[in-house]
Formats: C-alpha cells, structure tokens, sequence
C-alpha cells in the first residue's frame, strides 16, 4: 500500500475512534476551536470526507459540491455519517493510481498526493480536538504523529502561511512531547 493512503487510513482511524467515544450528551460540548462543539467539529471532517470520492474520481469542485449536498440528505445520525463518509473516501483514495492525477479544489488542479497530505494533517489535529474536547486518554499513533509534524514545523507561523485559519502558535518547552509541539504550532495549548 502507498505510504501516504497508509497515513491516510491511520489518520482517519483515530478521528473515527474519537467519534465512536462521543456520548450522547457530549455533542454541544465546546472544543479548542471557539467557532465549533463536538457536533460541528465532527460535522466538519464528515464533510471533509464526502468530498474525497467525487475529487478523487475526477469531478470539478461544482460536480462534487452537488454529489455532497446530496449526500447530506441521507444523514441518520453523526456516527453513521462518519463510518459512510470515512469509508467512501478510504475506498477512493485505496484504488489503483488514485494518487497519481490531480483534484480539482477551489484553489485550482491540485496533485492528489498534496490534497491527501493536506486531509492527513487535518484529520490528525481533529482528532486531537476531539479527544481533547470528549476526554478522551487515547493517544494518537507516534508515526502519525512525527510525520504531519515534519511536514508542519519547516512551514514556520501557520497564522500568517495559511492567513489566518490557525493562532500563532503557543510557546512550550522545546523537549515537550512532539504532539504537544505539532499541536502548540497550531495555536492550540496542549497544556
């Protein structure tokens, strides 16, 4: 298997993991992010998983908004929106030369291998949102871990590289845990 859909699967594990530890009075709790509780956090990387499948399959960025809004209608509960997004996206990025052509994001062709690395850093630092958020003591995997966190280090101040989706990152002791540093470079506080 592609080292990268490996980290892919992985990262998307652990998310998934956290959704199925939400209890059923644990949806509106607040998370890292003041913008979203548990509910919308989750909600949110279901929707980043919707859209894997129509992007990886060839479709522009306004036939894969209609294939998700679609998709939309047919929710029964979070839990069951994430294992039907997780593994249609799994599905899509496993087949045969998945990673080899572009995507189509709003920002224009976008080779896949950048777009599932991108997919990766996201779902892992969720998942850590979310364990935060819920509770949770399970730890995410080391070489999860040390691989976004060597791909995230060299880009510097992610609140000025990427205009404003992250704080500038937290100050913390440079022999913390290298998840206590990926997280402090993306202005959350692991404390």
């Amino acid at each position: 298997m592609d080292e990268l859909v490996g980290l892919f699967l992985v990262a998307q594990r652990e998310f998934g993991a956290r959704v199925e530890e939400v209890s059923a009075d644990q949806w509106q709790s607040p998370t890292v992010d003041s913008e979203w509780d548990v509910g919308a956090l989750v909600d949110h990387v279901v929707e980043e998983n919707r859209w894997v499948a129509p992007l990886i399959g060839g479709q522009s960025v306004d036939q894969a908004g209609e294939d998700v809004a679609a998709m939309k209608a047919d929710v029964i509960d979070r839990k069951t929106a994430w294992d039907t997004a997780a593994a249609s996206a799994a599905d899509s990025v496993s087949a045969a030369g998945a990673m080899d052509a572009d995507v189509s994001l709003s920002r224009g062709p976008t080779p896949a291998r950048e777009y599932i690395a991108e997919m990766i850093f996201d779902h892992t630092i969720h998942a850590w949102d979310l364990g935060a958020a819920i509770g949770s003591a399970r730890p995410l995997p080391d070489e999860l871990i040390s691989t976004v966190y060597s791909i995230v280090e060299p880009l510097g101040d992610l609140s000025v590289a990427f205009g404003g989706m992250f704080a500038p990152p937290v100050s913390i002791a440079d022999d913390a845990p290298l998840v206590d540093r990926l997280i402090a470079l993306t202005g959350r506080d692991p404390r």
